[in-house]
């Protein structure tokens, strides 16, 4: 579990520093990137995986606004991996197929299995200052989670999930 909030940790941290121009110039080689980082690396291996500077402003933003509300030691609001949807990773399978693009925003789908298991997450991207940005996260198979959500504490966050209980007076 630490190793996912070091990975997390580090590529949210890394907001200021831009991924290579190759890699963001389009939004399916982006995402392509960033799980070539995954495959290059093993578990529990040397190294991290993920890209830093590929969140949108306002997506960085939450997840700054995240890291500073979270005490040292501690996970923030989100205590997995994202990218690919789990505490550790065996990718198998992995497919990244564009869904819609137009001048300033995009639409990528990440199919894979990992540890055997069915993994889809949908990338919103956007155009900022030249270079494609992930905007938004979402898994689209249970259990589903919007990232953006989760970070602002949204009761959405969690589609699908059965209603908290409401306690009792």
């Amino acid at each position: 579990m630490r190793v996912v909030a070091l990975i997390f940790l580090a590529v949210a941290v890394g907001g200021a520093a831009s991924p290579p121009k190759e890699f963001d110039s389009d939004p399916a080689s982006l995402i392509a990137a960033i799980y070539k980082t995954y495959t290059d690396i093993a578990p529990g291996e040397d190294g991290m995986p993920g890209l830093s500077g590929i969140y949108s402003k306002r997506l960085q933003a939450l997840v700054d606004k995240d890291a500073k509300e979270t005490q040292a030691g501690m996970f923030g609001r989100i205590d997995w991996d994202v990218f690919v949807d789990g505490q550790d990773w065996q990718l198998a399978e992995l497919k990244i197929e564009p869904v819609a693009q137009d001048a300033a925003t995009a639409q990528i789908r990440a199919t894979f299995k990992s540890f055997g298991e069915p993994k889809n997450i949908l990338y919103d991207l956007v155009r900022e200052d030249g270079h494609w940005r992930i905007d938004e996260i979402q898994a689209t198979l249970p259990p589903r989670w919007i990232m953006s959500k989760i970070l602002k504490d949204d009761p959405a966050a969690f589609p699908g999930a059965p209603p908290a209980a409401t306690p009792k007076p």
